[in-house]
């Protein structure tokens, strides 16, 4: 389901873009071009953001004066792809909303589509895929090859990266041939995507093959833009099939082109298996920089991805036989801070990473380098003080940690099994109703019918809406509802939502897809945070770990 509401961030990011545009007096002779014009340049620009940044208000300019918003929506668009992140959020935020003013189902989709692209080029991957559940109702209404396609081909790219290799590779081969006949560029990255996905499925062979594929059909098209992404993606098989010098001469080679593109991610795999090459060949001193330069790209971008996580382990095991406790110090902490971040992003990606440290023993030898590395530098008792206590921390942490998780699988495993959730101790139920029995029995009759129903559904539901339908008072459908149900009348309706939700999941492989915003529709709250409330209060989960756990369960089932 879509929501009908916008988000208020996105009108107030419109407001800001709309006035600000109109605070510009674009010069006479851009006024005078036409869209096509002005679109050409700002691609012709991009070397150059100031002259850049006056076509990009001209066109957006042009389009507000003249009152077209399908423009105005392109004029966004164009805004977003040449931003840096927050400024890029916010433009695509106004361009859905400029989409939604034309009511076009067709640039409605468009419009969010383009606003995960945005999202999935920041890494930030479940925004992205909200961005397209969204896009998808509004593309399979109106049947666009071209947008049906692009959806499929973005989708495959989020199952790439929850590990889904064989799932992806089906969503990109089915964009192959659409591609080919239709999208040059497309088509490109598409064969070099499913060479990303064998490489990740151990199948390096048949990497290989798409990769010398890419680069012919690169050569019989005339478009040479994903050149270097093929030999950054030949050099990571090369280090697979323990070809070291070759994987780190075309790592190398790869690099400043992936560099023209502002692709640090990329850039980052690129110094990591040029590192490990090195490592593989006892050559530390010529690898460890672009460990140093991998570890670099996670403290300031934030990036890191599961195979990435073994950077961190090297220079802890580097430094650790130098003897030098304080980096070993440094490089254990950040591998904890990755260890969260991946957590944060993927509860089931977090648990299927191979870890040559657990994370208990990750805490005991931290511990175990501070103690050292307190008697080495003789520091204050204030240090030592400090370090006992964090140390301390840190274990009850661990073992909270420990003992929540072993919880929340034992509630998750009830759940699955079809056990209710364990019901909360209410205020004292009554032992008799001051009601008459016979009104008792037609209101339970109607409760029936209406739970059947599942009206519980409506957003909308209050005591009075009840008690009209029960043909009862208000004050009738709380005592009853307390009596017979042994709940009060909000947890009453919150709870048949949640049990709703629940078996969705369990049963509709679409809807463990869903973000927060969605299930919470689907279920009729009127805020994701009413939502997310509700289920924690009748599971002691979240729904983003019942979710994430569940799709784990389906996928290894």
């Amino acid at each position: 389901m879509v929501p009908s509401r916008f988000p208020k961030v996105a009108l107030l990011s419109l407001l800001l873009t709309y006035f600000s545009s109109y605070a510009y007096t674009a010069p006479d002779s851009l006024q005078q071009k036409d869209y096509k014009y002005l679109f050409t340049r700002i691609r012709a620009t991009k070397a150059n953001p100031v002259l850049q940044d006056l076509y990009l208000k001209a066109f957006l300019k042009n389009a507000k004066d003249s009152g077209d918003w399908e423009m105005i929506m392109h004029g966004y668009k164009n805004y977003a792809d040449f931003s840096e992140e927050m400024r890029a959020v916010m433009y695509s935020d106004s361009m859905v909303y400029a989409a939604r003013q034309l009511g076009d189902g067709k640039l409605i989709g468009a419009a969010y589509l383009s606003k995960g692209i945005v999202y999935y080029d920041f890494k930030r991957h479940e925004m992205a895929l909200e961005n397209y559940l969204l896009a998808r109702p509004y593309i399979e209404k109106e049947g666009d090859d071209y947008l049906t396609y692009k959806l499929k081909y973005n989708i495959a790219h989020v199952k790439y990266y929850l590990g889904k290799n064989s799932e992806a590779i089906l969503l990109f081969n089915a964009c192959l041939d659409y591609f080919k006949e239709n999208n040059t560029r497309a088509y490109l990255n598409t064969l070099h995507s499913l060479g990303l996905c064998y490489n990740r499925a151990g199948n390096y062979g048949k990497s290989e093959q798409l990769v010398d594929l890419g680069l012919a059909e690169a050569s019989r098209l005339g478009d040479h833009s994903m050149d270097c992404y093929f030999l950054h993606l030949d050099g990571q098989n090369d280090y697979f099939l323990k070809n070291y010098s070759l994987s780190i001469e075309k790592l190398q080679e790869a690099i400043p082109g992936v560099a023209e593109n502002d692709d640090y991610a990329n850039i980052a795999v690129a110094n990591f298996y040029i590192g490990k090459s090195y490592w593989a060949i006892k050559r530390f001193r010529e690898g460890l920089p672009y460990l140093h330069l991998v570890a670099d790209a996670f403290d300031q971008k934030e990036y890191i991805r599961p195979d990435l996580r073994e950077n961190f382990e090297l220079l802890i095991n580097y430094y650790k036989d130098k003897g030098d406790s304080k980096k070993v110090l440094y490089y254990v902490d950040r591998l904890l801070s990755a260890d969260s971040l991946l957590t944060q992003r993927h509860d089931r990606l977090y648990d299927t990473i191979h870890k040559n440290y657990d994370t208990r023993e990750l805490f005991q030898e931290k511990k175990d380098i501070e103690l050292q590395f307190k008697r080495e530098q003789s520091y204050g008792k204030i240090w030592q003080t400090g370090s006992v206590v964090l140390s301390i921390i840190v274990v009850v942490l661990v073992v909270a940690h420990i003992v929540d998780r072993k919880r929340r699988d034992q509630v998750f495993r009830e759940l699955m099994e079809n056990k209710k959730p364990k019901q909360k101790a209410v205020k004292a139920i009554p032992k008799e109703l001051p009601i008459p029995q016979e009104t008792v029995t037609k209101v339970l009759a109607r409760l029936e019918k209406w739970e059947q129903a599942m009206r519980y559904l409506d957003v909308n539901i209050t005591r009075a809406s009840m008690a009209v339908y029960l043909d009862t008072n208000v004050h009738y459908v709380s005592d009853i509802i307390l009596h017979y149900r042994g709940k009060s009348f909000t947890e009453y309706i919150n709870d048949l939502k949640v049990d709703y939700i629940i078996e969705q999941l369990k049963t509709d492989r679409h809807k463990r897809m869903f973000t927060h915003d969605a299930l919470a529709e689907e279920a009729g709250f009127s805020t994701t945070q009413r939502f997310v409330q509700a289920f924690k209060s009748r599971t002691t989960l979240s729904p983003t770990f019942f979710s994430a756990k569940i799709r784990k369960e389906m996928a290894e089932g």
